[in-house]
């Protein structure tokens, strides 16, 4: 219950620009402010201070002494629909659309003649639509950067 709560806070606190700079921390893992405001083509770098420091309070990334800003990476809000992994930041309906496709490639060689051309019909379906959903997942990201 706790939990849902705090991510709900999270899911409003971090909208905009520091959504993007999450973002950008997610991808890199550790930057200086200034190394965020050139990435993020700010205004300027007092900017990207307020922001890592707004990320700070809610304790999505740590400072280090030397003011080097370290990602603590938490899902909430649009991330849970998201695979973080390095530098990408993929949907999971990506996933479940490479098993189908891989699943109707397979079936198309491996049945009959007769069945394989109606369960490939059947798997490109689903195939169709979660390249769709896919593509919203993708926009609505990119929307919610900005």
């Amino acid at each position: 219950m706790e939990k849902e709560e705090s991510e709900r806070l999270l899911g409003r606190e971090i909208v905009g620009t520091t959504f993007r700079v999450y973002l950008h921390m997610l991808k890199v893992k550790r930057a200086s402010a200034r190394e965020v405001y050139r990435a993020l083509e700010m205004s300027s770098p007092w900017l990207a201070t307020y922001h890592l420091d707004k990320l700070c309070n809610l304790q999505l990334v740590n400072k280090d002494a030397n003011g080097i800003y370290y990602i603590n990476p938490k899902r909430f809000g649009l991330l849970h629909f998201f695979v973080i992994t390095g530098k990408w930041i993929i949907p999971r309906t990506f996933f479940y659309t490479l098993l189908l496709l891989s699943m109707a490639i397979y079936f198309l060689y491996s049945l009959p003649e007769r069945w394989n051309v109606i369960t490939f019909s059947l798997l490109l379906i689903p195939t169709l639509i979660n390249i769709i959903e896919t593509i919203i997942f993708y926009r609505t990201l990119s929307k919610s950067i900005g």
